[in-house]
């Protein structure tokens, strides 16, 4: 008897199995159902916490959730067990979490928690798998960082050719704004000129019209010409006489800039529409794709934001004074083989109006955010 509770003392989640037949995976489906919130899931999550080593890699699978509550719980079950672990002096095996790890199919948070975990034990391992992460999805960003470190380091070494290739890759790997400006700093010191934009799959080739009346900010609601037929020669009846369709190209910002935006569509400017209130605005585009294909466009609008593509209405949100913020928006679309059509609508509040910005930007993406290959 002496030598069965000191088992349970050593052991207490070996006890609770013994004792009331519960598994490591039963305890977490149960937090991860009912979090702390119920009695049974309270009790759950104690019992959890008093578990040892061999139940870090079941937590993992548990986070593997979109559930970022129960996600949270588990987590914060991980570290209790592995801190009263480590103190004590054992050994934690970081195989399955490793795995975890690589395992692209699950969840980047709880992938990311894994890899810190990992770090935390073997410190390096971050640093030593990041470099086949350019593709990863919830790593790319970092691996991306790396090869931008190491395109630096070999261009202070002289070794321009080296150099180039490195911020090449980091060019053609990233998805994030900033480091696709660093990468085209990069190559543009060799001479070697890159679009950010087009990287991104930023819209910058427009034909602009407007301002139409709002009528006391109804626009969003009401219907104007451009919505049920495109003639780019066609003079209509705007907002104080008379508009025509406008040609604009959108001047990218420059990849030493430190402008939240790389394509903006300044719709206030004296070069495209000039300022309005209780205004509505339309923008089109065309672009051309070799085959049919699943796309997601992104962007923002102030104030603002419907899309029409291939005359179907795909998008439409509708908040007054809201900022234009990069990826904002999200939404899937299918482009034909061909010739795309791309219309957006675009409202102004009334005066006063303290943030009198008119503008929207708008990308076309593959699944991963890298523009798509498409012609003007």
């Amino acid at each position: 008897m002496r030598f069965f509770l000191s088992i349970l003392l050593l052991f207490p989640s070996v006890g609770v199995l013994l004792a009331g037949g519960i598994s490591f995976e039963t305890d977490i489906a149960t937090v991860v159902k009912q979090g702390r919130g119920t009695p049974v899931g309270r009790v759950a999550w104690d019992r959890l916490v008093q578990a040892n080593a061999d139940a870090l890699p079941a937590l993992l699978k548990g986070m593997n959730t979109k559930d970022t509550v129960a996600a949270n719980w588990l987590r914060t079950a991980f570290e209790q067990i592995a801190e009263r672990e480590l103190k004590a002096g054992k050994k934690i095996d970081t195989t399955q979490v490793l795995a975890f790890v690589k395992d692209t199919t699950k969840e980047g948070r709880a992938r990311r928690f894994a890899l810190e975990f990992v770090e935390r034990l073997t410190p390096g391992t971050r640093d030593q798998l990041a470099l086949d992460w350019v593709d990863d999805p919830e790593f790319r960003y970092d691996a991306v960082a790396l090869v931008l470190d190491r395109a630096k380091n070999a261009s202070k070494a002289g070794n321009a050719l080296s150099a180039v290739n490195l911020y090449r890759q980091a060019f053609d790997k990233s998805r994030d704004m900033l480091q696709a400006r660093e990468a085209a700093v990069g190559l543009k010191e060799s001479k070697i000129d890159v679009s950010v934009g087009e990287h991104l799959g930023f819209l910058m080739d427009w034909h602009l019209i407007g301002p139409f009346d709002g009528k006391g900010q109804k626009g969003p609601h009401l219907s104007y010409p451009p919505e049920k037929k495109i003639d780019l020669s066609e003079e209509l009846d705007g907002q104080n006489g008379k508009v025509r369709w406008k040609r604009f190209q959108v001047k990218e910002t420059a990849p030493t800039s430190k402008d939240r935006h790389q394509a903006l569509v300044n719709l206030a400017s004296k070069d495209a529409l000039g300022n309005a209130d209780d205004a509505v605005a339309f923008a089109y585009a065309e672009f051309f794709v070799d085959k049919a294909m699943p796309a997601e466009m992104r962007g923002a609008a102030d104030d603002n934001l419907t899309v029409f593509v291939n005359g179907v209405r795909v998008f439409g949100f509708e908040e007054w004074r809201n900022g234009v913020r990069h990826d904002r928006h999200r939404f899937a679309v299918q482009l034909k083989e061909g010739k795309n059509t791309v219309l957006v609508k675009i409202c102004q509040s009334e005066a006063p109006n303290s943030e009198p910005n008119w503008e929207f930007i708008l990308r076309v993406v593959d699944a991963t955010g890298k523009g798509i290959a498409m012609k003007r």
